[in-house]
């Protein structure tokens, strides 16, 4: 008989760890169908990797701190980064229901607002491309390039969506991260979720929790991304009526000069 999920034996309706491994293995989905390997264009593998080092560069001051190092990585690696998340998001999709029974609603709700995310950046970036393309911009990306390509796409209202996505899934890992056993219970599903193919799913969680964990409270970093990203918005895409301001002002580490140049020669 297969075990059951509908009556835990654990508190807060979750299931025992030993009925998580049988589960995983009793019940187990179909083995995720590997996709095709889809290099993104050049032009936008450069773009990409253009805003992943001037974020990396703007968030420099919470980098350096040993605190923040790993919550850093997750926001501008695992979440954004030059790199295909397509197997992942796929997985993802299959594997929803599956997991919501085993490791409960606030860990996959995580992977849900990745996906969203990942498909809202996607749609951005393929119209900065566009944008790029028609500037005549090649193999060299610079500020100034990045800059009018941005006002030129607007999207002003998918931009502050955004970054809203990005804070949102921070609020919500530190919400899982401040629960017991979250991460012993994913930790321990991981070895069935792998025989069935599926441990990529369960090492993004694993990352982002471990990430949180050693960050919190990450109250500050979420506001310093919220207030940061949102006076980009507001110089180069200004509310209706407000004048477009020319100069970049920031009250933190400024972009090096060189990282156009250090992007494209990869």
């Amino acid at each position: 008989m297969e075990p059951s999920l509908s009556n835990p034996a654990t508190p807060r309706g979750r299931p025992s760890l030993a009925d998580v491994l049988r589960a995983g293995l009793v019940r187990p989905p179909k083995r995720p169908q590997e996709l095709p390997s889809a290099a993104p264009p050049p032009l936008k593998q450069r773009l990409q990797a253009f805003q992943v080092q001037m974020l990396t560069a703007d968030y420099a001051d919470f980098s350096a701190q040993p605190r923040y190092s790993a919550l850093m990585r997750f926001f501008f690696s695992a979440l954004y980064a030059p790199q295909d998340f397509s197997q992942r998001n796929a997985s993802f999709r299959t594997l929803h229901d599956w997991l919501v029974g085993l490791i409960g609603q606030d860990p996959v709700r995580v992977l849900a607002q990745a996906i969203e995310l990942n498909d809202l950046t996607e749609s951005l970036d393929d119209d900065m491309v566009m944008a790029l393309r028609g500037l005549g911009v090649g193999d060299r990306i610079t500020l100034a390039d990045w800059e009018q390509a941005y006002r030129q796409v607007n999207r002003r209202a998918d931009r502050i969506r955004q970054v809203e996505m990005l804070v949102e899934i921070g609020r919500v890992l530190d919400t899982v991260a401040s629960v017991p056993l979250v991460d012993v219970q994913l930790r321990a599903v991981r070895p069935a979720v792998a025989l069935l193919g599926w441990e990529h799913v369960v090492d993004f969680l694993v990352e982002g929790y471990a990430a949180i964990r050693t960050a919190r409270p990450i109250a500050s970093a979420l506001e310093a991304i919220q207030q940061r990203e949102q006076a980009r918005i507001d110089r180069l895409l200004p509310p209706a009526g407000e004048p477009q301001l020319a100069a970049r002002s920031v009250d933190h580490p400024p972009l090096p000069a060189s990282l156009g140049e250090d992007v494209n020669a990869r």
